[in-house]
């Protein structure tokens, strides 16, 4: 699909990540990335039997299952792992450091299996992606659907967040603003968490169904990162309606691809950019807990969450 925006005519939103050529290196990386995390590199059923290439951090990766697994042909030290449908790899700082003591981060994602995924690529650095993720006017003034909450009923909003391991998580509560959450009934409660290295879950449920949304970042390069919209539900009514989820999901990720394109053309002109408490305080968290964690990986010590309790109030 071709968009049109300020950048120009972009060829950007994809089902899936195009394959890197096997002949051709992929982009360059800089050193702005997070490492020794993992990533979300392919959805399990796009191992086939043939060997499906792909770019992480400017490297070029070839994924394939055989009888052990998932194995990878990429930089020494990167490991792949399958887990809950998704082909996780991990990135190591230092390559001789051996497999990593922990494995992927699990969502228990219910029913079991990935119901849904859409996926786009964002023309952007992998940390523009991620404050589109946790900017809170993001929802009202990008995304335009009847299904979800518009600039014109912006309202007082108050929400209570608790650190957790490499995040932080809003405390569940009762949604207010979207028509998409009465899909699965009423007394609907929502918790929302982020986790390092952009990892966005926000699981919903009543007294008879539960639906997780995982949202993942993937840095292709220093200047593309995948976005992936993954669902796991044991709802029946969402089994009803999946055939035309992709009409509301596509156009809903086309529309951060817009906003995308039109900020890199702005930061071409290097403008002043403020961080406004609270609104932005997701934003800030994410910086100090990427801070942290790069400072205790160099020097050899465990992560201390730089994240407080708090509640933040902001209009959306």
């Amino acid at each position: 699909m071709t968009i049109q925006s300020c950048a120009g005519s972009l060829h950007t939103l994809k089902s899936e990540p195009e394959p890197a050529a096997a002949d051709r290196a992929c982009p360059p990386a800089d050193d702005g990335f997070i490492r020794d995390v993992w990533y979300v590199a392919a959805l399990a059923t796009e191992l086939r039997r043939e060997p499906l290439r792909t770019c992480l951090m400017g490297e070029a990766l070839s994924l394939r299952r055989d009888a052990d697994g998932v194995t990878l042909d990429g930089p020494e030290g990167w490991t792949a792992r399958d887990s809950e449908g998704l082909v996780w790899v991990h990135v190591p700082s230092d390559p001789r450091a051996g497999p990593p003591a922990e494995g992927p981060p699990r969502f228990e994602g219910p029913g079991g299996k990935v119901r849904f995924v859409e996926t786009a690529t964002l023309p952007g650095h992998f940390d523009d992606a991620v404050y589109g993720l946790l900017d809170p006017a993001h929802g009202p003034y990008v995304h335009a659907s009847p299904l979800w909450r518009s600039s014109r009923t912006l309202k007082e909003k108050a929400k209570a967040y608790e650190p957790t391991h490499l995040g932080f998580t809003m405390m569940a509560h009762a949604p207010v603003n979207s028509t998409a959450y009465r899909l699965i009934g009423g007394g609907v409660q929502v918790q929302i968490g982020f986790q390092l290295p952009a990892l966005r879950s926000e699981s919903i449920w009543n007294a008879k169904n539960r639906v997780l949304g995982l949202t993942a970042l993937t840095p292709v390069d220093a200047q593309t990162t995948i976005i992936r919209q993954i669902f796991y539900w044991d709802s029946a009514i969402l089994n009803l309606v999946r055939p035309f989820a992709r009409a509301v999901t596509r156009p809903f990720l086309q529309q951060d691809v817009t906003i995308m394109a039109m900020r890199q053309q702005g930061l071409k002109h290097q403008p002043r950019q403020m961080l406004i408490r609270d609104a932005d305080q997701l934003y800030i968290w994410y910086q100090k807990l990427k801070a942290e964690w790069q400072a205790s990986r160099a020097e050899g010590r465990g992560f201390e969450n730089p994240v407080r309790p708090a509640t933040l109030r902001w209009r959306t």
